[in-house]
């Protein structure tokens, strides 16, 4: 993530001066193309002294040692920030330890990859995603110029209190997270099962392929809220298991109403974005012809989702724009190319 910050900051505000603190064998290939200068962990002092705004881009556990002994080398004006999953607890720290004069926002951008490290960074992973700010009570003009920062770097920027950014991410992040685990888990322990897998398992526990290691600090720093999260997904699925016998109608009806009502947008929880669905054939070029054939046009592709492909078929892409007029003059462009391409409402 912090690679990925690099990167973005480089490619968008090519003006501003990066410096990149880690470990020798990181700066080696962080160097000269995502950090103008950087320091080993032991120069942390120095990297910071003059900086304007520093994001602590590290596991929470380690955000939480870091934000005291990083604080106290700031210079007095500058903005300390961080990139931690969850909020609360880091805020509670920042608020005992940071030293007058040093303002500190907490941040959550809601993106990820699923590389870590340097290598899998990206310069465009915070394009058009919503990235959560918790500032305190006279941090406004902190909060004010990091937003101006982010937003440049493509990012929506959302305002939010830390404990109800942790309970929103509670029920859309961590459980979903944890209930990937666990049907995983039980589907794995019936023989025979997991090689009958199809799309719908496949889709829903895509996560719980993520490393626990990325987990451990997550769900130690938000316990109450996930588990009382747990506690009334439990009693979802008791409703669901009393109601079998009679019928679950008014359930699927209900869910369909929601799901329908999720913000379409492909990264982050907020916000909605116009998109046209377009079916390609299973060639080479076929995708690079569509968005090229788009650029052509001067229509701005905000994202692309690959909804499903069949090998020797094709595939059905979601593809989003930045307006409802973009979305129907690209269906218009890819419907004059002889595909199948349709606005989505």
């Amino acid at each position: 993530m912090g690679g990925s910050l690099a990167l973005a900051t480089r490619y968008a505000l090519p003006e501003v001066e990066v410096v990149g603190v880690d470990f020798p064998e990181v700066l080696e290939l962080a160097r000269g193309k995502a950090v103008h200068r950087a320091f080993p962990p032991g120069e942390l002092p120095a990297a910071v002294a003059d900086a304007e705004v520093v994001f602590l881009a590290t596991p929470i556990r380690a955000i939480l040692e870091l934000i005291p002994r990083v604080s106290r080398h700031m210079r007095v004006g500058a903005v300390l920030t961080d990139l931690g999953s969850t909020k609360a607890e880091i805020c509670r720290v920042a608020r005992e330890h940071v030293p007058p004069g040093i303002r500190f926002v907490g941040g959550h951008p809601l993106t990820g990859a699923e590389g870590k490290g340097f290598r899998a960074a990206d310069p465009f992973l915070f394009q058009n995603a919503v990235y959560v700010l918790t500032p305190f009570p006279g941090t406004e003009q902190a909060a004010s110029r990091l937003r101006g920062f982010l937003e440049a770097l493509g990012a929506i920027v959302v305002e939010m209190a830390p404990e109800a950014h942790d309970e929103v991410a509670a029920y859309v992040s961590h459980l979903p997270q944890l209930v990937a685990v666990a049907l995983v888990n039980l589907v794995g322990r019936r023989e025979g099962c997991l090689e009958f897998a199809a799309g719908g398992l496949r889709d829903l526990t895509r996560i719980a392929s993520s490393p626990y290691g990325i987990w451990a600090d997550i769900l130690a720093t938000n316990v109450d809220k996930v588990r009382t999260a747990l506690e009334e997904f439990l009693e979802e699925l008791s409703r669901l298991k009393r109601g079998l016998g009679r019928g679950l109608e008014e359930e699927f009806a209900r869910a369909n109403r929601l799901r329908a009502a999720i913000p379409r947008r492909a990264k982050g929880f907020l916000g909605d974005l116009p998109r046209i669905r377009v079916r390609l054939p299973d060639r080479p070029g076929a995708l690079a012809a569509v968005t090229g054939a788009l650029g052509e046009a001067g229509i701005n592709i905000k994202d692309v989702e690959l909804l499903r492909v069949r090998e020797d078929i094709g595939g059905t892409f979601q593809i989003y724009l930045g307006t409802r007029e973009d979305a129907e003059r690209a269906a218009g462009v890819l419907a004059g190319m002889g595909y199948e391409a349709e606005v989505v409402d």
